[in-house]
């Protein structure tokens, strides 16, 4: 009897607790701090600084009012964040015939990134709470290191870097608690001006930088096949008649094995003995699939790589039984891509130039030793249209600023860019 009763007053304590969190006062103002955390992404699609200023300022204040809240609050705060941020993810499903799963896929990816938050603002010490924040964009959940608060300084007049979040942070905890915190920010504020306009650093050589349009359900298509190849082969030629000497298509430009397609790249390696070619397509293995890039140079070819596999969509992040299990519903029991075991350079005309594939371009791995080049390619075709595109390219101005890098990032689906510091 006495279990009885234990068992019974911990699941009245429990549904309690549980149902204050569901409070229609809690998600509201859960929902307008996430949109005020979230809406610098969907400003930025208007490529206006001065939008990018207003967006930053707007999460400044979410920041203000997150920190003093209460944690139901946090819970639907980083609810919202996560869908307002990564709801695309869920698209890829279209592709395997999941669609329906869409909404499944965005409520799981919105409590995950709920109990992010919960725990940060569980404790209710105001400089664990900030501390906690400025450590969220180092916390990679399943691998995945898209949510880093620091972005939010990105096409604005302020340095995009750890200091500028933690001095923000700092002065608003100031402010709550002190009347002269709104003159600390202030402080913060400039002193994280950026102010060193540096020359953008680019190729000592013409570039051709392919963007290509081709959508995703018809892009692995056999019947699309001849076409593909027959667009590719002409984006080349094309940089070839323009004395270009150094044509990149996007990622999976090619959408099959090239290594097994000997008369392909044997005409290819013909090409590159008139201009250098970077492009995507797959490897494979030793019974193992790779996402790679293909360097054609001077009639002879290099396959390079991924170091860094997008999480649920080329390796399952989760225990082998998991994994298998995952792969056999919606990867008809195809197993997880192949990894290379470090980062991959090459040299053209004498320049070194690091290897960058679609998800690990936005990763600190691939910056290793602060390389001046990175040619990034991209198939954006599985989350188009969306705020993906524009996230994508916020992060990659953020590493081209945080190691001195400049991008060339060649894209299907979306625009292609060269991302100068």
């Amino acid at each position: 009897m006495k279990l009885k009763y234990f068992l019974l007053a911990w699941v009245s304590f429990g549904k309690k607790n549980l149902r204050s969190y569901f409070t229609l006062n809690f998600i509201i103002k859960g929902f307008g701090v996430a949109t005020l955390l979230s809406i610098f992404i969907f400003l930025s699609i208007f490529e206006i600084s001065y939008f990018s200023l207003v967006g930053c300022f707007l999460a400044i204040f979410g920041l203000y009012l997150l920190l003093k809240s209460d944690k139901q609050i946090w819970f639907w705060s980083g609810f919202f964040s996560g869908i307002l941020w990564f709801y695309w993810i869920s698209f890829s499903l279209i592709y395997y015939g999941f669609w329906y799963l869409i909404p499944v896929e965005i409520l799981g990816i919105g409590f995950i990134y709920a109990f992010i938050f919960l725990v940060c603002g569980y404790f209710s010490n105001l400089i664990i709470r900030a501390s906690l924040l400025v450590l969220l964009g180092y916390f990679y959940p399943f691998n995945f290191n898209w949510f880093n608060l620091e972005l939010i300084f990105v096409n604005t007049i302020f340095k995009p870097q750890i200091w500028t979040l933690a001095a923000v942070l700092a002065s608003l905890v100031c402010t709550i608690k002190f009347r002269y915190g709104v003159a600390v920010l202030i402080c913060a504020l400039l002193i994280s001006i950026n102010l060193d306009k540096k020359t953008p650093n680019l190729l000592p050589f013409s570039v051709e930088l392919a963007n290509t349009k081709i959508p995703q359900s018809i892009k692995w298509e056999r019947s699309y096949k001849d076409e593909l190849i027959s667009e590719n082969l002409k984006i080349i030629d094309s940089a070839i008649d323009k004395n270009a000497s150094l044509v990149i298509l996007p990622e999976s430009a090619f959408a099959l094995f090239l290594d097994h397609q000997k008369e392909l790249l044997e005409y290819l390696k013909e090409k590159s003995k008139r201009i250098s070619i970077v492009t995507g397509s797959l490897g494979y293995e030793n019974n193992t699939s790779y996402n790679s890039t293909y360097l054609f140079l001077n009639g002879d070819v290099k396959r390079l790589d991924k170091v860094i596999l997008v999480p649920f969509g080329e390796e399952i992040p989760l225990p082998k039984f998991a994994t298998n299990f995952i792969n056999k519903i919606f990867f008809n029991g195809n197993q997880d891509f192949g990894a290379a075991k470090e980062v991959s350079d090459y040299e053209i005309d004498g320049v070194k130039i690091r290897n960058a594939i679609c998800y690990e371009a936005t990763r600190d791995e691939i910056y290793v030793n602060n390389p001046k080049f990175v040619i990034a390619i991209t198939n954006n075709g599985w989350f188009v249209p969306s705020t993906e595109p524009t996230l994508q390219e916020i992060l990659l101005k953020y590493y081209a600023y945080k190691y001195n890098t400049t991008i060339y990032h060649s894209v299907n689906g979306s625009p292609s860019k060269i991302i100068t510091p």
